[in-house]
Order: structure tokens, then C-alpha cells, then sequence
């Protein structure tokens, strides 16, 4: 799950997990304060979000209204530039640690190609 800035396109926040309220939090735990502070919250009409974002930044769209597209084209680049995001990959780690270093550098390296 990934926080992607609109404007830059840059992923400013992401975890691992399932699409639970708690990954949710997390991932919000992970925002850097001062996008918890001062910004609207695009995402699609997922359950856990309206539990965790406050409510009067929220903003839920349908996936085809183009409100999350940014965080959906995002999410294909992770895929095609990390092989274990695919599923069914035969790519893929039983270790936690792997996949979260392996997914880290994909997406280091892809934040430095937007600059």
C-alpha cells in the first residue's frame, strides 16, 4: 500500500500488508507529518481509509473516475520494474526482510527517475 504525492508523482509513504484497517494505519503512521497535516486524501472507496484519514480531508472516488490514477500507474511501474509484485511470480521470497529491502530499492530507484 503506497502514498504517492500528486503533483510529483513521488511515493512519500508505503508498507506492506494485507487491506486491513491496520495496514491502513500504518500507512498512515508512515505519512511524513506534514502530509498528515495539510493535504486532501484521494483514494478509492476502500473501508479501512474512512476509519483512519480524518474526515474532513478524505475524498473516496471509484477507481474509474480518475482520482487515483496517479497511485494506479504508479503501482504498475512497481510491478513491472519488481518481479514479486507480480503474482504469481517466480520471483518470489519467503522472507519478509527480502521483499521489504527488494521493494525499497524499487521504489528509491523510481522516485530518483522523476527528478
Amino acid at each position: 500500500m503506497l502514498a504517492v504525492e500528486r503533483a510529483s508523482r513521488r511515493i512519500v509513504a508505503w508498507v506492506l500488508g494485507n487491506r486491513s484497517a491496520q495496514t491502513a494505519q500504518r500507512l498512515w503512521q508512515a505519512l511524513p507529518r506534514r502530509y498528515r497535516r495539510h493535504c486532501w486524501y484521494f483514494t478509492d472507496r476502500w473501508n479501512a481509509y474512512t476509519n483512519v484519514l480524518p474526515r474532513w480531508r478524505h475524498r473516496p472516488y471509484l477507481k474509474g473516475e480518475g482520482q487515483t490514477s496517479i497511485v494506479e500507474a504508479s503501482n504498475c511501474s512497481l510491478r513491472q520494474r519488481c518481479g514479486m509484485l507480480v503474482r504469481k511470480s517466480c520471483s518470489f521470497s519467503k522472507s519478509l526482510a527480502i521483499h521489504t529491502a527488494r521493494i525499497k530499492i524499487v521504489i528509491d530507484n523510481y522516485t530518483l527517475t522523476l527528478n
